[in-house]
């Protein structure tokens, strides 16, 4: 049922919506790394875009680390995939 629920157009929309809201954390990260976000969000690879914004925040020497609210937009967004790793514990871990 939840590979069908992923085929659904309402839902590929939700979810380049979702990550597109992402994109404003990638500002600083240059064109290759914008290109790439881009790229994954137009071929609808959703956990290689939602992956691009994970590794950026994660190896980025960040003023601030991200906040609460964006690790929980992440990590619902690794639900709704169905992923199973560790970038939302990582940078909470990031974020102490």
């Amino acid at each position: 049922m939840r590979e069908e629920a992923h085929n659904e157009p309402a839902w590929r929309q939700e979810m380049a919506q979702k990550l597109g809201s992402l994109k404003p954390l990638l500002s600083a990260g240059g064109d290759d790394v914008n290109q790439f976000f881009d790229d994954f969000v137009r071929e609808q690879e959703w956990g290689l875009a939602l992956h691009v914004v994970c590794d950026y925040l994660l190896e980025r020497k960040m003023q601030t680390a991200p906040t609460t609210a964006v690790i929980q937009q992440i990590e619902a967004l690794h639900e709704a995939m169905g992923i199973a790793d560790t970038c939302a514990a990582d940078l909470r871990r990031k974020a102490w």
